[in-house]
């Protein structure tokens, strides 16, 4: 076997090791996802599964590098459109954000599961979210200050910024699961609470940049 197909085998093994760990850790939370399960899932044996990874953690990390590069480059992209006004592209990576998570509820509750139990595993993983966060943000906060040096918006550090977004954004997907014990939603009633819910985020981000309704003027 020629060094590419060995390439190729050895990244296809560890890609459905990945997507094994994923359908688990989503379906049963980190702490209760075994590796054992997850080799069996992925059709490998446990000694192959800890050839590619020496422990679940590094598995949970890629899975989260993959989901996340997925989630920031959709955001990049909605960004880097041509667009008049520095809250028009915000809003537009606000949203992108927010249609991802619609598409991915069940990892921002996997996510709350993993702060509530185990939160030193966030901790760990923080700086590659602060890398993510400075690749995206590099030109968007040169045109924050822009914004606030002509006066336009509030003074915020694009930090600031990013934390409120995502605080308001991931505490309303964490919530869901209890949400929905509670009022036991439909489809229907759930999309509709999220699109108010999608509706005020925007409405506040605006207020905070600008002190004002977007609607209201």
């Amino acid at each position: 076997m020629n060094t590419r197909k060995i390439n190729k085998a050895k990244k296809n093994t560890e890609e459905a090791i990945m997507a094994a760990a994923e359908e688990l850790f989503l379906e049963k939370g980190y702490l209760l996802a075994t590796t054992t399960e997850i080799a069996r899932r992925a059709g490998v044996t446990h000694a192959m599964l800890h050839y590619y990874f020496n422990t679940k953690e590094q598995i949970f990390f890629k899975v989260l590098d993959k989901n996340l590069h997925e989630l920031f480059s959709s955001v990049r992209q909605s960004m880097s459109a041509e667009r008049q006004s520095f809250w028009e592209n915000l809003s537009a990576g606000i949203s992108m954000l927010l249609a991802f998570l619609d598409e991915h509820t069940q990892l921002a509750g996997l996510l709350y599961e993993v702060a509530k139990h185990s939160p030193d595993l966030l901790e760990r993983y923080q700086e590659n979210v602060i890398n993510l966060m400075c690749a995206l943000g590099g030109h968007h906060k040169a045109l924050l200050q822009h914004e606030i040096a002509e006066g336009k918006c509030n003074p915020v550090t694009f930090e600031q910024l990013f934390l409120d977004i995502v605080t308001l954004v991931f505490s309303t997907y964490m919530f869901l699961p209890a949400i929905n014990q509670i009022a036991h939603f439909g489809k229907a009633e759930m999309d509709a609470l999220l699109k108010r819910r999608h509706e005020e985020i925007l409405t506040l981000i605006y207020l905070r940049l600008y002190g004002k309704d977007p609607v209201k003027g």
